[in-house]
């Protein structure tokens, strides 16, 4: 075996924790064994000499009327001792000995028996007066609440230790057994761990070498095999990552290239006097609507970068968004108007205010109602409604327009996914902006939803934008 493998260190330091540990704990149980049982072994010779008071009521009663003889007594008392291993005692109410098994001094002030003449059940444990440890219990012995007689028991303390001794003898062999259980099941989990690390190591390697479609088996159903699924999972992932890269890149380019081509042929055309004036003057509106659209996706694309790497953070501004939404309601109403679509907005005067960053909530809910915009044809309905739900401020902006088939809805806030492909050149935008709205949402804590009930249908946007609980300061 080699010392220095993972199976030896798991084997020699799992099995000498657990051995000390085991070693310490007996210990500890030891000693509270020890004190448990002792005060168990009081506490029942206690409840002993209580049950023997009781037994003796009646013969003591007829031995003070003269029915029952003290001989008689004495065999009771003898027998009672016979039976429980141990030394009785019959007092007189006032501490004195009246009848006992066997010879032992007694005084009336020793604690247990002052605690019977006061009508207590109690025992103590102290050395005789040979030095050895005895336990000593005492009981009242009454009638109608005058005191009869004093029961008192001497049992020495050896039986205590016999059976301290036996449970300490039990718990060495339980920690024996469970040391050696320990070493073979380290053993073999030590075994068991070593083959699927091992071909957890070879797998990484491929994954590295770039074999992402490498899995391992998930037979197992212990912690390694969630580990082996974990891996895989993130093999997935990784895998799903590259290929979202791959396509983030191709699209990224492709709506790079296809602005600057333009920009590109028709500079080009400027540059050598190709066109009549009213070409030339529609030429440089599509220069600046390229560049303008290519500003844009640069943007886009900054804001959904520092997203994904963290490197934004919260705004804490104190937002009216009900300010926001008039202001956005004035920017697109013209624009609305002009395509013969009906914008409305429901929004109560106040509202309370959010806390964020004004330039991310103006893109979220700018985009929104540009989309809703965009696809809801000419003398279409768009209508913007905020209203407060508890903690939530909740905008539904609701158009009638083009809606969105039931297989796209899962899709919608992929980057550059476009739900009508045959109209991507037609409508402006390259698929970013629901996947921009997202990210900000949830990046502070909200909720959105896209409903529809298909094609023709329209549309529903839902986000959900948690409260701030500090007012606005005028």
């Amino acid at each position: 075996m080699n010392w220095h493998s993972l199976r030896a260190r798991i084997l020699f330091t799992y099995t000498g924790l657990i051995f000390v540990g085991f070693v310490g704990l007996a210990f500890i149980a030891g000693g509270q064994i020890s004190t448990a049982t002792t005060e168990d072994y009081e506490r029942r010779l206690a409840e002993q000499v209580e049950l023997v008071a009781r037994g003796l009521k009646d013969p003591i009663e007829h031995a003070y009327e003269g029915e029952v003889s003290e001989s008689t007594l004495l065999n009771l008392l003898t027998e009672y001792g016979r039976n429980a291993n141990l030394d009785i005692s019959l007092l007189y109410p006032d501490g004195r000995v009246w009848l006992q098994t066997a010879v032992i001094p007694l005084s009336p002030n020793l604690p247990e028996i002052s605690a019977a003449r006061n009508r207590q059940i109690t025992y103590d444990t102290r050395e005789d007066d040979a030095g050895q440890v005895t336990i000593y219990a005492a009981a009242p012995v009454t009638e109608d609440g005058s005191l009869m007689a004093i029961i008192h028991f001497t049992a020495p303390f050896t039986a205590a230790r016999a059976l301290i001794a036996q449970r300490w003898l039990s718990l060495a062999g339980v920690v024996l057994l469970l040391t050696v259980a320990t070493l073979l099941v380290s053993l073999g989990l030590s075994t068991s761990l070593t083959r699927p690390l091992a071909e957890l190591h070879s797998s990484a390697v491929r994954i590295a070498d770039g074999q992402f479609s490498h899995r391992l088996p998930t037979t197992r159903q212990d912690e390694l095999g969630q580990l082996a699924a974990a891996f895989n999972h993130m093999a997935a992932q990784v895998e799903a990552m590259i290929e979202e890269q791959r396509t983030f890149a191709s699209n990224a380019s492709h709506e790079l290239r296809t602005p600057l081509t333009a920009i590109r042929l028709r500079s080009e055309a400027l540059r050598e006097n190709l066109t009549d004036e009213a070409t030339a003057r529609q030429y440089i509106i599509d220069i600046d609507d390229e560049a303008r659209r290519l500003s844009d996706l640069v943007q886009d694309l900054i804001l959904l970068s520092r997203f994904d790497s963290g490197r934004l953070q919260v705004g804490q501004e104190q937002i009216d968004l009900a300010r926001l939404a008039r202001q956005l309601y004035q920017e697109n109403n013209p624009q609305a108007a002009a395509n013969g679509q009906t914008l409305t907005l429901n929004v109560p005067a106040t509202l309370p205010p959010v806390a964020a960053s004004l330039t991310h909530l103006r893109v979220v809910f700018h985009n929104l109602l540009t989309n809703a915009l965009k696809y809801t044809p000419p003398n279409g309905r768009i209508n913007w409604q905020i209203t407060q739900e508890g903690n939530w401020l909740v905008s539904v902006i609701e158009d009638d327009g083009q809606g969105i088939p039931p297989a796209d809805l899962p899709h919608v806030f992929d980057r550059f996914y476009r739900v009508d492909k045959a109209r991507v050149r037609q409508t402006s935008g390259v698929g970013l902006g629901l996947s921009l709205v997202q990210s900000i949402v949830l990046f502070y804590n909200g909720e959105i939803r896209i409903d529809s009930a298909g094609v023709g249908q329209g549309t529903a946007v839902t986000v959900r934008w948690p409260i701030s609980d500090t007012p606005i300061l005028d």
